[in-house]
């Protein structure tokens, strides 16, 4: 295995932009009784060949403190993204893999590994497949036999990064003693590929150019079949229904494997990938060693280095044994948008919540309705659905819902779902709901969204739960035309504090231009008559009210 060792001078790597540079994000720092301090010099030995049991070898750059003789945990960084980012001066590239020059002069290696099929690794690139899993699993034994580690290994980055170490700790690799998945998504199929049933395909065609752009403007000739095939899949041609095809690179149907210390983070605007999976992920593992939290919306960019002080808490507790306190007080810290404070919880979803309807109501006729906790006279509201029709694509039709403005505060944090009964003039259609906070002044701030299409209303009563109705996705069930019925749309969760003089705003589109302002999702380009029941016996918001 060949490399290049380079000495440590911190400004050969690049130059960290002082809005990326860790900081400790909450209202006060927590009190850390001890922490590993910043006193190593940077070794780099780059280009590394690591070779895997089917011959194949990766390509990886190791970072190491400088001190001859001396061991230290393993932070392992595994993305297709390219290692080279690492040495640019790109924000989003020094936050993605961890910032090594904050890890390795406090005493830990960072190991930057380009998937198979991806750089200058070999292989096809094989996306979380089982290959790439069990290439997760001997980089892990590989880093845990170097000179330079203790036999201990964490991992470290966000969003890929973190859906890697997810995968790899449900393998139960003995060397993988704690991880801090942030920005992970657990289930392919419903938080990313297709949310409520709808292709996410226009993030796919992102990705998928981004990813392009990257292997061939590094100047290295690299087969492209497996982002080709990658890109195939996310399009919704293929898999458009829940199965196999999907659990096997999904952490969710496997994730009461996890056994090690796991502490989960997203932020309250990925609502439509990342989110989730905290959430979800928090559920699902069980009862280990654990922690969550849930942090505001990013500026200027995404905040995962804001993070580090505290994954390092998390890192010196279970890779050093240090008593850091990271263990100490609530395990779930949220950040209440509209109270701006971080709060702690000692469970997800928090357990005093009151469940409070809100009825979607008013007069009918027009596109604006009333939101109530008093359901009234039954009346309906008809919309003209036409995604071709470019006047209004992007900005209506959408029925919109208001609340009075609030006499006090309220809060509304956890899960939430929409009762929706409506019917459509066609088989098929979508429903996207979006819940925002409306100012005084009628500016709005979108808190999170639901999405569902109409086919796809099969519900598993099972595995559904208040706030959180379950649908398998393996079939489609056209819909009657012109016939009612009932469609439970799950809403991302929210944390969010409503404060005296603004509104609960609720907007139900089938177009998802008309609220994301980016279309990311796939809706049928398909014209319909929509109709949306209101009053009391017909369509509500469910939502977790905290008490004040």
């Amino acid at each position: 295995m060949g490399a290049n060792s380079q000495n440590s001078d911190p400004e050969r790597l690049r130059h960290i932009h002082p809005a990326v540079w860790p900081q400790w994000p909450f209202d006060e720092p927590p009190k850390v009784r001890e922490q590993s301090a910043p006193i190593y010099n940077i070794q780099a030995d780059t280009n590394l060949r690591i070779p895997m049991l089917d011959g194949v070898r990766l390509a990886a750059d190791v970072y190491r403190p400088r001190a001859a003789g001396q061991k230290f945990p393993a932070l392992l960084a595994i993305s297709p993204y390219t290692k080279d980012l690492q040495i640019t001066d790109v924000p989003i590239a020094q936050n993605e893999a961890g910032i090594t020059e904050f890890w390795v002069p406090r005493g830990y290696v960072h190991i930057i590994v380009d998937s198979r099929g991806t750089n200058d690794s070999g292989g096809k690139f094989d996306n979380r497949g089982p290959i790439e899993q069990q290439d997760f699993i001997e980089l892990i034994d590989w880093a845990a036999s170097q000179p330079w580690c203790n036999g201990s290994v964490g991992m470290v980055g966000c969003s890929y990064f973190s859906l890697v170490m997810l995968l790899a700790a449900i393998h139960q690799p003995e060397p993988l003693k704690a991880i801090f998945p942030y920005d992970a998504w657990t289930d392919k199929y419903r938080h990313l590929y297709y949310p409520g049933g709808i292709p996410q395909t226009g993030y796919m065609w992102m990705w998928f150019s981004a990813m392009s752009n990257l292997h061939f403007s590094s100047g290295r000739s690299k087969d492209l079949s497996g982002l080709q095939e990658m890109m195939r899949d996310g399009l919704g041609f293929e898999q458009p229904f829940d199965g196999e095809h999907h659990w096997t690179v999904s952490p969710q149907p496997h994730i009461d494997k996890i056994k090690i210390p796991t502490y989960f983070g997203s932020d309250w605007s990925f609502y439509w990938d990342h989110l989730p999976g905290a959430f979800a992920g928090w559920e699902g593992v069980g009862d280990i060693p654990k922690r969550m939290l849930i942090g505001p919306k990013p500026h200027p960019w995404r905040p995962f280095a804001a993070y580090h002080m505290e994954s390092l808490r998390w890192y010196d507790h279970w890779l050093k044994g240090m008593d850091t306190g990271v263990m100490d007080g609530p395990p779930i810290q949220l950040y209440i948008e509209g109270e701006n404070r971080w709060r702690g919880e000692a469970e997800w979803p928090p357990a005093r919540a009151e469940w409070k309807k809100f009825f979607l109501g008013g007069s009918s006729g027009g596109l604006e309705g009333s939101l109530s906790e008093n359901g009234g006279a039954q009346v309906e509201r008809t919309y003209v659905n036409d995604p071709m029709n470019n006047e209004w694509r992007y900005g209506n039709p959408r029925l919109v819902y208001r609340t009075e403005p609030m006499s006090s505060p309220m809060e509304l944090t956890g899960p939430l779902s929409m009762h929706l009964v409506a019917r459509s003039s066609i088989e098929d259609t979508d429903w996207i709901v979006t819940l925002l906070d409306e100012s005084p002044s009628g500016e709005t701030r979108i808190l999170t969204r639901g999405c569902l299409r109409a086919s796809h209303r099969e519900l598993d009563e099972e595995k559904s739960r208040p706030g959180r109705p379950w649908h398998p996705h393996t079939r489609s069930v056209p819909l009657t035309p012109n016939q009612e019925e009932v469609f439970e749309i799950e809403i991302v969760p929210t944390g969010n504090l409503f404060q005296p003089g603004h509104r609960i705003r609720l907007e139900i589109a089938s177009c998802a231009s008309a609220v994301d302002r980016v279309a990311y999702l796939d809706t049928l380009p398909i014209r319909a008559e929509n109709t949306v029941i209101e009053g009391g016996g017909g369509s509500y918001l469910l939502a977790s009210v905290i008490p004040r």
